[in-house]
C-alpha cells in the first residue's frame, strides 16, 4: 500500500527533476541546482514520512 502512496510524490519528483534537467541545458545552472535540490527534498520528505515516521 506504502508503493502506491508513493507514486504521486514520484511523479511530482520526476518532473521537477526533468524540468531542473531542461534548465540545465538552458544555461540556467544555479537554478537548476535549485530544482535539484528541490526535487530531492521532496523525495527525502516522501520516503521520511511513509516509512520511517511510525504515525503519519
Amino acid at each position: 500500500m506504502k508503493w502506491l502512496i508513493m507514486v504521486f510524490p514520484l511523479g511530482i519528483t520526476y518532473y521537477t527533476y526533468t524540468f531542473g534537467q531542461w534548465a540545465w541545458q538552458k544555461g540556467n545552472r544555479r537554478g537548476a541546482v535549485g530544482i535539484f535540490a528541490l526535487a530531492a527534498l521532496n523525495l527525502a520528505l516522501a520516503i521520511y514520512a511513509l516509512y520511517i515516521k511510525r504515525f503519519f
